[in-house]
């Protein structure tokens, strides 16, 4: 079987060269084509061993108008890649992707699988009511609908599909996190907290990841839970001057940390991660930091919802509610080395080896269905 990614995200996130590179290693046949907007996106990091173009398809002014991003995209894949020995194509992302996708299976006859991902949940289908038609169009033709997340898949079937149709999605939808590069599988587990405990922030300083949020929650478990907490904050943006300002003694704001390495050792100072974002379609920092034996407090509802059973690696916490948040910090305080373990152990399940055979797994079901 030979699959045709559709990958307009290519050059923006290492996500997907490791994920292809994953899929070469089990022995996928497969090749890339990312269609871009910007020329200086041709360059891009291509991923090893996986023969991939980046072909400037797209223009700026095409923003929302995926029927002109099709239009241009889909000769340009005919042009360039031998479509004689592709059995499947996958769509990286709804939108721009699926819509390409879409129109190459109406002239080939190829079924497609789709990855429901950010911009596609949280941006376009929130804010462009106008493009839920397609949207929906992209995921009825689709082989398979693919989550990140469990909790993302729920809300996606409550919110935009009914009856008879939501039941065939259903059917037709799984979910398959992204993976972890097995470099990270080198954590340890943490045998006891220390006189003051280390809560880990990491991400951009935006208002949709609550940084002054994480460091209320932090304040807030300082006062009610018996123990100190005291907030470790990576990152940059518009709102790390608040999040400075409102810092007490102890408090640490470490700025943008870029790296494998230097985020070991931002997790090796923490012993908790609190990232109460306002939406997430996964999340790697909770993964990476469980790889490291940090157990974590994700968003209830979004993306990393739904990964493990509630407590067994962390706890979810509704975005917002600084009072909960701080009431799970003081939950993963009992049992903190026994949860640290469990973070160990059940990171190694979504290392890009495993995550890739899910993968080939759904792939062969796609394909081989009439």
């Amino acid at each position: 079987m030979s699959v045709l990614h559709i990958c307009r995200n290519l050059p923006e996130s290492r996500v997907f060269g490791e994920l292809f590179e994953a899929l070469r290693d089990a022995g996928l046949e497969q090749q890339v084509f990312a269609p871009v907007a910007r020329e200086s996106e041709l360059s891009a990091q291509k991923p090893e061993g996986v023969p991939a173009e980046c072909v400037y398809t797209l223009r700026p002014a095409d923003a929302l108008l995926f029927f002109r991003k099709a239009r241009r995209t889909v000769p340009e894949i005919e042009r360039r890649i031998d479509l004689s020995g592709v059995r499947l194509l996958h769509a990286h992302t709804l939108f721009t992707d699926g819509s390409i996708a879409m129109k190459l299976s109406e002239r080939t006859g190829l079924p497609y699988v789709v990855t429901l991902r950010y911009s596609d949940i949280e941006a376009i289908w929130r804010y462009e009511p106008h493009l839920r038609p397609l949207g929906r169009r992209v995921l009825r033709g689709a082989r398979r609908a693919v989550f990140l997340g469990e909790g993302v898949r729920e809300r996606v079937l409550r919110d935009w599909f009914d009856g008879a149709e939501r039941e065939r999605l259903r059917e037709r939808s799984a979910v398959i996190p992204n993976g972890l590069s097995p470099a990270w599988l080198d954590g340890a587990p943490r045998e006891r907290l220390g006189d003051a405990v280390r809560v880990g922030f990491a991400g951009v300083m935006t208002r949709r990841k609550r940084p002054l949020d994480a460091l209320a929650a932090v304040h807030a478990a300082s006062d009610r839970g018996g123990r100190r907490y005291v907030l470790r904050a990576a990152g940059d943006g518009p709102l790390l001057p608040r999040l400075q300002s409102a810092m007490l003694p102890g408090d640490r704001a470490l700025g943008r940390l870029q790296g494998m390495e230097e985020m070991k050792r931002f997790y090796a100072g923490c012993d908790m991660l609190l990232v109460p974002s306002k939406a997430e379609t996964f999340g790697m920092v909770y993964l990476e930091a469980m790889s490291q034996g940090v157990p974590v407090i994700y968003t209830r509802g979004q993306g990393f919802d739904g990964q493990f059973p509630e407590g067994e690696i962390g706890y979810a916490a509704a975005c917002g509610d600084v009072r909960e948040q701080a009431d799970r910090l003081i939950q993963l305080a009992d049992g903190y080395a026994m949860r640290s373990e469990r973070c160990v152990r059940r990171a190694a399940e979504y290392a890009w080896p495993v995550i890739a055979q899910r993968w080939l797994t759904l792939y062969a079901a796609a394909q081989s269905e009439a």
